[in-house]
């Protein structure tokens, strides 16, 4: 084995190990600070999950309004801190047995 050829040998097992795990190191090294500068961002800004979500709900909503797929009933907001409650109207049925 010439010395060009060991050369290109570990050049190219140096590019095909190296820069992956170079790349997997860099991103668990950065993926922390980046999530942080995120939060601090977010906390900056005074965005929290709920009022996003509240946004898209209301979004939604007026989109099935929209399209005719919403009830006509007008539905009440939950108070809040009151706990979720399921209609009582929803059919039991028993378990099939095989």
């Amino acid at each position: 084995m010439e010395i060009t050829e060991a050369v290109v040998t570990v050049l190219i097992v140096a590019m095909v190990l190296g820069i992956p795990f170079a790349g997997l190191t860099l991103r668990f090294s950065l993926k922390p600070l980046v999530e942080a500068f995120i939060r601090l961002r977010e906390a900056q800004l005074g965005v929290s999950d709920t009022t996003l979500l509240r946004e898209r709900i209301a979004y939604l909503e007026r989109v099935l309004e929209a399209h005719g797929l919403m009830d006509e009933r007008n539905l009440l907001p939950p108070r809040q801190g009151a706990p979720e409650r399921l209609s009582s109207v929803v059919p039991v049925k028993d378990r099939e047995r095989v």
